[in-house]
């Protein structure tokens, strides 16, 4: 379709890097910007201790602005970003389960071969009451529809899964979570070159304001719930153990394949 072989999709080393190296030109750029401010405004309201940016881009630094006390920046190994806290495999995370209170995934989920592990095993590092932005493309929407007019943006977003807000909440949901807000921008991207500044500025507030399902990205916010206390009755053969709990190092859940 579109003069794209289905059977040449590039690998994921490859459609990061397609991603990536887009989101440093002057259209990428002014996407960028405007997720940045929509996470800018939710990071207002989000206190904690640790936080983790998982980024196809992680020279954004999408996390500068955060109340977190300690945030760090995260990226797949594939990508090789010298910018990076930590390269890491984004299926295999080495963080303790329940130990972060934010977690941010920019542009990752419609880039991975396993979109439904990686969401797995970054919600497995989040406290209870801890929150996930993610951040993804929207494949309902004025830039979507651009792509079918121009090979070079085909090529460039050959191989990615844009995944539909209404999907990425039904997600999140079963993974225990609830999703409070989603966020839409650049309405009228690539359009809004046609258009003054002070105009396209006016009718992206009143997209906005309306809450209309055709922007080009959209950022959702979620807080994992607390589950239920469930009474358990104590096990009177554990009270010879020591008390001390030595952390382990390793995947952020426990696998049962070895």
């Amino acid at each position: 379709m579109f003069g794209l072989n289905k059977t040449s999709r590039p690998n994921m080393s490859k459609r990061l890097l397609n991603i990536s190296d887009w989101l440093t030109t002057g259209a990428g750029q002014y996407l960028l910007e405007s997720e940045r401010q929509f996470i800018a405004q939710e990071l207002n309201y989000i206190f904690g201790y640790h936080g983790v940016e998982l980024s196809v881009c992680p020279e954004s630094d999408l996390l500068a602005e955060s109340q977190v006390s300690k945030h760090f920046r995260f990226s797949p190994c594939l990508t090789n970003s010298k910018s990076s806290d930590l390269i890491l495999d984004g299926y295999q995370w080495p963080v303790k389960p329940a130990s972060l209170d934010l977690v941010l995934l920019h542009h990752l989920i419609e880039t991975s071969d396993r979109p439904h592990r990686l969401l797995s095993e970054a919600s497995n590092t989040i406290i209870p009451g801890g929150k996930m932005i993610v951040v993804g493309f929207n494949p309902w929407s004025l830039y979507q529809l651009s792509r079918v007019f121009s090979v070079k943006a085909r090529r460039r977003f050959h191989g990615t899964h844009h995944i539909s807000s209404r999907r990425m909440k039904d997600w999140l949901t079963l993974l225990g979570f609830r999703v409070e807000k989603v966020h839409q921008g650049a309405y009228l991207f690539p359009f809004n070159r046609l258009l003054k500044k002070k105009r396209t500025e006016a009718l992206e507030e009143r997209c906005n304001r309306w809450c209309l399902p055709f922007g080009s990205f959209y950022i959702m916010v979620a807080t994992r719930e607390t589950p239920g206390m469930i009474p358990i009755k104590p096990s009177w053969k554990t009270l010879n153990q020591p008390m001390i709990h030595q952390p382990i190092p390793g995947s952020s859940r426990v696998r049962e394949d070895h």
